[in-house]
């Protein structure tokens, strides 16, 4: 289970870059909420370290056919699955931060909180 990555482009942001990824290998579009965290990973492909930037989206559409819908299946799962099939530690590691970031908003609702927990 991978979550979408790829680099961005001079041209665009780290959050239009997550989204122009979640459409290319996921078929989804919505909006991109505060970042989770930043993590260095080792790409299997170069044999070198890059630093990924993870973001949540929320999901407004499923799109019937996407760039790399040949090569990559859309799977949704409920978090603790999302969990045991995560090959790599800080994919894990900002799900975790995800759940406890919604866990507390859920917990302060109807608080003027920062939504960016």
């Amino acid at each position: 289970m991978m979550f979408p990555k790829g680099g961005w482009e001079l041209d665009e942001s780290k959050e239009q870059a997550a989204l122009r990824e979640s459409v290319e290998e996921a078929g989804v579009r919505g909006n991109v909420e505060c970042e989770l965290g930043k993590w260095d990973f080792m790409s299997k492909r170069y044999g070198t370290f890059y630093e990924g930037y993870m973001f949540p989206l929320l999901v407004k559409e499923e799109l019937a056919l996407w760039p790399e819908q040949n090569v990559r299946q859309r799977t949704w799962m409920s978090v603790k699955e999302a969990r045991d099939v995560c090959q790599h530690w800080w994919m894990k590691e900002a799900l975790d931060i995800l759940v406890e970031r919604l866990t507390s908003l859920q917990q302060h609702k109807g608080q003027n909180i920062s939504t960016c927990l």
